[in-house]
């Protein structure tokens, strides 16, 4: 099997783990411990009980000024602590949940503090309704009649790609990923690779450098066939120069283990700025 170096030219040997430059990637890591601004808060106050609530607008108002460098479980549990506050009934639960799930489908960078949400209150509860059943009903709709809508609202499809694969790596059930997600992930991915749409693979190589490390063990044969495929259209004389170059990122990435030195993620950042 060709390696994706011997088609890109030489890369420097020092090794770090991907953390993904640019494009909303990396979004939640811990990279520092910048606090998003609380919208409806007053300065000084302690407690949910001493400043105004910020109910659902408010809550996708924060999920949506959270910076990239934003501690995801910070996020998390500020996500918590508000809709526990002023989420009192479970009408107020079910609206929450389609609120949510309608902001993450109007842009593919929201799935990633999307899905932190709702690992953070998935187990909400109010008058017997859980925050998770409505919106994995509303996911699940979708994503089964997807192939009857996603060509001509990509960028819906997008985003509930990007939301399924989020889903997958943020969701926790007693600690552990969920399974019957793993496959729904895949498919996404596999999906927004096969397309003609530079969209579609900026977000496809996106979540397979995101989600490759834990799909990789359980899913090697499907994902080496994935490769093989990027690698043939890759050479192909009708492949975009753009998807070229996200194509070549997803090869080294794999070729290297599922991991990229910073001199290799420094220059797929730049050549993907103009894309």
């Amino acid at each position: 099997m060709a390696s994706a170096r011997a088609l890109g030219g030489a890369i420097p040997t020092s090794r770090t783990t991907y953390i993904g430059k640019g494009r909303g990637r990396g979004r939640g890591a811990a990279a520092g411990d910048g606090s998003p601004r609380q919208p409806g808060s007053q300065a000084g106050s302690a407690g949910t009980d001493q400043r105004q609530l910020l109910g659902v607008a408010g809550i996708l108002e924060l999920l949506e000024t959270a910076p990239p460098s934003t501690n995801a479980e910070s996020l998390a549990e500020q996500v918590f602590k508000e809709a526990e506050a002023s989420i009192n009934t479970g009408d107020e639960v079910t609206k929450f949940a389609h609120s949510l799930y309608k902001w993450t489908l109007q842009a593919p960078d929201r799935a990633k503090n999307a899905a932190i949400a709702c690992n953070a209150v998935g187990q909400l509860e109010r008058d017997n309704i859980k925050f998770r059943s409505p919106f994995l009903q509303t996911l699940k709709k979708d994503y089964d009649s997807r192939n009857e809508w996603k060509d001509v609202e990509e960028t819906r499809w997008v985003s509930l790609a990007c939301l399924v694969c989020q889903f997958y790596k943020e969701f926790r059930v007693a600690g552990n990923y969920v399974a019957a997600l793993e496959s729904p992930a895949l498919t996404c991915i596999e999906m927004l690779l096969s397309t003609s749409s530079i969209k579609c693979h900026v977000y496809g190589v996106e979540q397979l450098c995101d989600l490759g490390p834990i799909l990789y063990p359980k899913n090697s044969e499907k994902i080496d066939e994935m490769m093989d495929d990027l690698r043939r259209r890759l050479l192909a004389s009708d492949t975009l120069s753009s998807s070229r170059v996200l194509f070549l990122e997803a090869l080294e990435f794999y070729a290297g283990g599922w991991e990229m030195d910073e001199t290799a993620v420094d220059y797929y950042t730049n050549k993907k700025a103009g894309i």
